[in-house]
């Protein structure tokens, strides 16, 4: 059976989406763009790739430790 992560969009279960883990590769986290006010320069993205390199999903984070806490609570790694 394959494994999957629910993942709510802003912190809404009614736009909750599911990551199936059994497409993903490779998971990069990254600090969001320079384009962004620095209001946001502390704000980074995990993004799932398939081995393709494939972009599959895109979660946003307000603070790496909050990146690093949300691996670790939903996947069972570190980065």
């Amino acid at each position: 059976m394959s494994k999957f992560v629910r993942i709510d969009k802003d912190n809404n279960p009614k736009k909750a989406v599911l990551l199936n883990l059994d497409l993903v590769a490779t998971v990069e986290l990254a600090p969001q763009s320079d384009l962004l006010s620095p209001a946001d320069e502390k704000r980074v993205y995990a993004s799932f790739l398939a081995s393709d390199k494939t972009v599959i999903a895109t979660v946003h984070f307000d603070t790496v430790e909050d990146a690093h806490a949300w691996l670790e609570k939903h996947l069972g790694i570190k980065l």
